[in-house]
């Protein structure tokens, strides 16, 4: 009988106390979700900076933003003009094109984007491959493929989410297939060489892109420097 007093009185206090302790054990609770979320929210929001972050000096060279995470660009009307112009050219898209058959024809782009996004040179990659530079075409199109992407959801052409798929694909290959931000940036410069040596352009913006990513690489403050190339894998299906 004894036993069974005691046995009833430790539970009567421990329900006693658990009632007690109910709101500061269900607010720890939330403090570690909570936490738990920050950290997701963290990791993920490096990885779309990342992924925009492939792009950077082609987004410096068109006076579009390179920091945060946000796609959609808040551009006067004359830019936003300019910007949709030069986009559509390198979409191979009629400059009329408008409303929802930009849209449609994006979409299909964004759906095939493996193959590609943008027109080139008939002979661009046949002459890399021809030469062993693979790994150099590579390069150039997945820094195009992040510009022309980002530039496509900025200007409100796509669904956001269709975007992120596309960027967050696209640099985990540049991130399987290269060493680091420098083996990327040197292999992409090589092959906009042999680019512009293919449309004829003037021989004093050769060396443009090996200035730009050289300096870019060396600035402290640059997402090539702040993000580390490997430490996380960019895309990760849950």
């Amino acid at each position: 009988m004894f036993w069974i007093v005691l046995i009833i009185a430790a539970l009567f206090f421990s329900w006693h106390n658990y009632k007690k302790n109910k709101p500061l054990i269900a607010a720890r609770i939330a403090e570690e979700k909570e936490k738990d979320r920050l950290k997701d929210l963290r990791r993920d929001t490096r990885r779309r900076q990342w992924a925009l972050a492939l792009a950077d000096i082609l987004a410096r060279r068109n006076g579009l933003p390179i920091k945060g995470v946000e796609l959609v660009f808040k551009l006067d009307d004359d830019k936003r003009r300019y910007l949709a112009q030069q986009v559509k050219k390198e979409l191979g898209l009629s400059e009329n094109l408008d409303g929802a058959a930009l849209r449609h024809k994006v979409e299909d782009i964004l759906r095939r984007w493996p193959a590609g996004i943008g027109s080139s040179p008939r002979t661009f990659y046949h002459h890399l491959a021809a030469q062993g530079q693979v790994r150099d075409a590579l390069a150039f199109d997945c820094m195009r493929t992040a510009f022309l992407t980002r530039c496509i959801a900025g200007l409100g052409w796509c669904d956001v989410h269709q975007a992120w798929l596309v960027l967050l694909l696209n640099a985990q290959r540049a991130q399987d297939c290269f060493d680091s931000w420098e083996d990327y940036a040197t292999a992409y410069v090589r092959a906009r060489r042999v680019w512009l040596t293919l449309r004829d352009t003037p021989t004093a913006l050769a060396g443009r892109d090996l200035q730009e990513a050289t300096h870019y690489l060396q600035d402290p403050v640059s997402r090539w420097r702040q993000l580390p190339w490997n430490e996380f894998k960019i895309f990760e299906p849950i």
